[in-house]
């Protein structure tokens, strides 16, 4: 399931939709001054993760109802259009706001530009919500301005899976510490490519690209403007053509997923939300670990981490916010059946629970130099580059349209839906 990054290309409507969202509440950082207790004991936290990861939320928070909390909480969740549209409208009309709600990490930003964010700071202080008791980068997406906007709940990572069997007959020593390189890949793709195997997968184009973008050097904006049209942009696009042309990598209209699962592809980036996919594969048992790098001395690994946010509402209760930040802390060490869907808790605490510290992903957080290698993405216009890199990836690899060209036009598509 692509759920990180999955509200990219629907941030694009949530934008246009944004405007004039605050008109009917206050634009002044809070919306109200209701301390007291209204008697509505429930919480009501939207979310749009639905299937398989959404049934594991709704275990968690079962979980913590069975606690007997004072308030409860009661999971609504819906369709990423649906879910963007409603907060839009919610938050237009101040009826109908949720007390929670659960969104990306690069939508943080565009809904605190807009006015229609509550801060935290009031209703964690004192509590162990607190940046020491969060991954660092995690908890940084929330901060604007020097205030938190939002609190984070769990990570989704674009990793790398690969085949060890392969690994063995191809290229042996080809991982090192958890740690592939392209120059390994394309080394194993020409020792494996006579026997009909491929050595690179490309399941996501914009999800690659985004990281060996960032292993080179690039950035998504530069002095408040987004920038996609640069040489590094460049050199990152003729990397995956070379791979490509060198036939490393199966073609467009071939399932990367499938051949991966059919012991036909060595190395294959994913998220980390296809770990329960794959453990279901039969032949062989694939190893996670982080996604090809272009410089072993220099991780960098892309990474979401989905936020707490509480939008603006005069129906909301200051009694009712400090018990939406209790069940958030109990969270931070109760997350277990949560991250069963292949994510990473953002809290530390989970790192003292063993069966959590036994799960593949948990590479990510047990490992201090792996934290410091993990790069979330909060640029201004990024969600329009990387919609606009996804929609533009196959047409530069297979040579359809030439790589300097498509990034220009890229450019300026960006340049006009930011209005510059």
């Amino acid at each position: 399931m692509k759920k990180w990054f999955s509200s990219l290309a629907l941030l694009l409507t949530l934008c246009l939709a944004l405007a004039g969202c605050g008109s009917n509440n206050s634009s002044n950082g809070s919306s109200k001054s209701n301390s007291g207790d209204d008697g509505n004991k429930v919480i009501t936290l939207w979310s749009s993760t639905t299937g398989p990861d959404g049934q594991k939320i709704q275990k968690t928070i079962d979980q913590y109802n069975a606690t007997n909390p004072e308030y409860k909480v009661k999971l609504v969740t819906m369709q990423g259009t649906t879910f963007n549209s409603k907060l839009a409208s919610v938050t237009r009309s101040g009826q109908g706001v949720p007390d929670l709600a659960l969104i990306a990490s690069e939508s943080v930003s565009a809904y605190q530009s807009q006015g229609m964010l509550e801060p935290w700071d009031q209703y964690i202080k004192g509590t162990k919500v607190t940046a020491s008791n969060y991954l660092k980068e995690a908890w940084n997406v929330g901060t604007i301005g020097g205030q938190q906007y939002g609190l984070p709940s769990t990570m989704g990572t674009w990793v790398m899976y690969y085949n060890p069997d392969l690994v063995n007959k191809y290229c042996p020593g080809a991982v090192t510490n958890g740690v592939v390189t392209y120059s390994s890949i394309e080394k194993c793709g020409a020792t494996a490519k006579n026997d009909g195997i491929y050595s690179y997968g490309n399941a996501w184009g914009m999800q690659n690209f985004n990281n060996l973008y960032l292993q080179m050097g690039g950035h998504f904006s530069a002095n408040g403007k987004p920038t996609i049209d640069t040489p590094t942009a460049v050199k990152t696009m003729q990397e995956f053509k070379k791979i490509y042309d060198e036939g490393y990598m199966p073609k467009k209209d071939e399932n990367a997923d499938q051949l991966f699962e059919q012991g036909k592809i060595i190395f294959l980036p994913e998220g980390t939300w296809m770990l329960s996919e794959f453990q279901k594969i039969k032949g062989f048992k694939p190893v996670e670990t982080f996604t090809p790098q272009w410089d072993a001395s220099h991780i960098v690994q892309a990474s979401g981490a989905d936020q707490f946010v509480m939008f603006k509402s005069n129906a909301r209760t200051d009694v009712k916010a400090k018990a939406e930040v209790k069940f958030i802390q109990w969270l931070q060490g109760n997350q277990l059946t949560w991250v069963k869907s292949g994510a990473n808790p953002t809290a530390l605490a989970m790192l003292n629970n063993p069966d959590y510290t036994k799960m593949p992903q948990s590479f990510l957080i047990k490992d201090s130099s792996a934290r410091n290698a993990i790069k979330i993405i909060t640029d201004p216009g990024a969600s329009y580059s990387f919609s606009g890199i996804d929609g533009a990836f196959w047409d530069m690899v297979d040579g359809k349209a030439g790589i300097n060209s498509k990034l220009k036009e890229v450019q300026q598509t960006v340049n006009s839906q930011m209005g510059q």
